[in-house]
């Protein structure tokens, strides 16, 4: 891994001494956190729950006493808020079909469809120094900086090009830091995006405690520009439109420091940050409350009987079924049973 290069700014003087590695070692976050380095970090991992895994890290084990910023790209993934219901937010069926990976995030917002095309990035700062419309603009000023007209930040801290939007955001705040997240639409994939960020069909969801997605037309900036724009070129502006903003006292932009994959799996809490972020009971276990119709045959194929269905945490609570139609049909009660049972988890 290269050398991290700590810069402290005092009285107009830059001192740049390196720092040891790996990143993860205990002795070097000592150093890290107790430093005034200028810090932005690229991970080496597409994989979504080791990226995931990392800003949590960076976010709850470093001490956040400066602005930091982590760039990642993740393959291709369904990113849900923590608050969402995936049934709603995503067509489950398709993301199988196609081999896209579905990660509940820790954050809340909405719905996000990430591939290699699209960068993501993180800006955590300390609680007081955290105000959203400042980096939505600092991002903003990153990509008009890359010759690309009419961008605009929105209500929501949405960034556009024109009338669509090209980067999202979600945010958390804790009692003394805060971070703010987002996608950067650079050369995604917007037929398998819309795809994908559909409801999973005849699922029949009558009610729901979820957090829904806020759907908005989109962009990529690819589309917006004739020059050539990629990753490392969208990567070089923000890095510079960063420490301009939050290290204005530095004679150059920071370059960002590589985190390595295999470095960061050793580590106890990233290992179970990933584990955690894979699992059912964190990905549909998380489930908000909903309730789902079904609808039964009768015996005498005169009709259909609804059945409500509730489910928390991703497991049945609660059957419902009207008690005059019970009557009505003897064999009602029979089939429901067979077919529900409290406690049984939600079956796609």
């Amino acid at each position: 891994m290269a050398s991290i290069i700590r810069a402290v700014c005092e009285e107009n003087l830059i001192v740049s001494t390196p720092l040891p590695s790996p990143f993860l070692r205990k002795k070097y976050l000592g150093q890290l956190s107790g430093s005034k380095q200028p810090s932005i970090w690229t991970s080496s991992s597409l994989d979504p729950y080791v990226n995931l895994s990392i800003e949590e890290y960076l976010f709850r084990k470093v001490e956040v006493d400066r602005p930091i910023l982590l760039i990642y790209r993740n393959r291709k993934s369904v990113i849900i808020g923590r608050n969402q219901n995936p049934w709603q937010e995503s067509n489950l069926e398709e993301l199988e079909r196609q081999g896209i990976s579905l990660v509940r995030r820790r954050s809340g917002g909405g719905t996000v469809y990430h591939d290699e095309g699209n960068t993501n990035y993180s800006i955590m700062l300390p609680r007081d120094q955290f105000e959203r419309r400042t980096n939505a603009r600092l991002v903003a000023n990153a990509v008009q900086e890359m010759s690309i007209d009419r961008v605009n930040v929105t209500d929501r801290y949405d960034v556009c090009v024109g009338d669509r939007k090209v980067s999202g955001s979600a945010f958390r705040i804790t009692a003394k830091r805060a971070y703010h997240h987002g996608t950067m639409l650079i050369s995604s994939n917007l037929a398998q995006l819309k795809g994908a960020l559909r409801p999973t069909p005849n699922m029949n969801i009558v009610d729901s405690k979820a957090v829904g997605s806020v759907r908005s037309p989109v962009t990529s900036l690819v589309d917006s520009v004739t020059n050539d724009i990629n990753h490392h070129s969208f990567v070089q502006h923000l890095c510079r439109a960063f420490s301009k903003h939050y290290y204005p006292c530095l004679d150059h932009p920071i370059n960002p420091q590589i985190i390595d994959e295999h470095e960061l799996k050793k580590n106890d809490f990233v290992r179970a940050g990933y584990e955690e972020l894979k699992s059912w009971d964190w990905i549909f276990g998380q489930t908000p409350q909903f309730t789902r119709v079904f609808e039964i045959q009768r015996d005498d194929q005169t009709g259909l009987i609804p059945v409500q269905v509730t489910y928390k945490n991703g497991a049945i609570i609660e059957i419902k079924i009207d008690d005059h139609l019970l009557q009505t049909d003897s064999s009602i009660q029979q089939k429901i049973s067979s077919r529900f049972s409290l406690g049984d988890r939600i079956d796609f």
